[in-house]
């Protein structure tokens, strides 16, 4: 089991880059900050963050219907 993650570490667990990770932290993903300045980070609470950007395959199809679409219409 994980415990909880150091920046470095949750942007690797994330798949991202460490600017990104950071990114997300000012846009609310939840962290605690230690009186130190250490900053650490719950699997769990980035897990439910990136929840919030799942795409369904409906989204992805009308996605790709309008791309279609609008390609279409372009010629």
């Amino acid at each position: 089991m994980i415990g909880w993650l150091k920046v470095a570490d949750a942007a690797k667990y994330s798949g991202v880059s460490i600017r990104t990770f950071r990114d997300w932290l000012k846009d609310d993903l939840k962290h605690s900050k230690l009186p130190s300045g250490t900053i650490l980070i719950k699997p769990a609470s980035i897990d439910a963050y990136l929840e919030q950007f799942t795409v369904s395959d409906a989204t992805n199809i009308s996605r790709v219907v309008d791309d279609l679409v609008a390609e279409v219409m372009s010629r």
